[in-house]
């Protein structure tokens, strides 16, 4: 129940990774198909330290080359195993998300200190490229190929959102970085599994590799300019300690 709370929590708090921004009609599709008017560019959220606008570059051109062929990974073919742990990797959990590389020991509710830095971690991560999201406004790879079928429901809600750069590749690399200093003995397997919870949403058909390499990017200076804040390194201290005595 506990573990339940924190991931009912958690997904209040992160749900950037799926904000509700809207897509604009796949190129070449008729007016008809035209998706619902987009709201105004989000507010920069206070959880973020960084500017993605400022450092990514853009994706890919519609429809051109580089894009085709990133369409043609996302198609697969993929394991039905794999589309499986696509969908599993849906869910806003770290504890979840890295417990195959950490054992059962890797509960959230006997970790609370790492629950709070991963939250925290998780935060700046996560809601970082949702401003570059409004700049590029790229739709999902599905709303441009039929042949394509999400893993998890195709709702509205996934449609009015925009592709580039993956919120959700970014919520799990940042925790994955933020992991990997707290537990150096299993960093690799750590960054490892942070990469494959990214790669989950090509599987999964809402994103391009490009999309998911930029929330890469997106982590990495997030969780680099975390580091310059004091109550952030406090919040590492207590974790490190923490974790310690569970991953000597």
């Amino acid at each position: 129940m506990l573990k339940l709370k924190f991931v009912l929590a958690a997904a209040l708090a992160l749900g950037a990774c799926a904000t509700a921004e809207t897509a604009p009609a796949p190129v070449g599709a008729p007016a008809a198909s035209a998706q619902p008017s987009h709201p105004a560019t989000p507010e920069r959220n206070p959880a973020v330290q960084v500017d993605a606008i400022v450092f990514l570059p853009p994706p890919p051109a519609a429809n051109g080359a580089l894009e085709r062929a990133e369409r043609e990974i996302v198609r697969g073919p993929w394991s039905e195993a794999r589309r499986a742990q696509a969908l599993e990797d849906n869910a806003i959990d770290p504890f979840a998300a890295f417990d195959s590389v950490l054992g059962p020991q890797f509960d959230g509710a006997a970790l609370p200190a790492t629950a709070a830095v991963l939250t925290r971690a998780g935060r700046a991560a996560g809601y970082a490229g949702d401003p570059a999201k409004f700049v590029h406004r790229r739709p999902r790879p599905f709303l441009s190929d039929s042949a394509i079928a999400p893993c998890i429901p195709d709702d509205e809600r996934l449609r009015a959102s925009f592709s580039y750069p993956s919120g959700h590749a970014a919520l799990g690399f940042g925790w994955a970085l933020v992991l990997a200093e707290l537990i150096p003995s299993r960093a690799d397997a750590i960054v490892e599994r942070g990469r494959d919870f990214g790669w989950s949403r090509v599987v999964c058909g809402v994103h391009y590799p490009s999309d998911v390499e930029a929330g890469r990017t997106v982590a990495a200076a997030a969780v680099a300019r975390l580091h310059a804040d004091p109550d952030f390194q406090r919040e590492m201290d207590a974790a490190r300690a923490e974790l310690a005595a569970v991953y000597p």
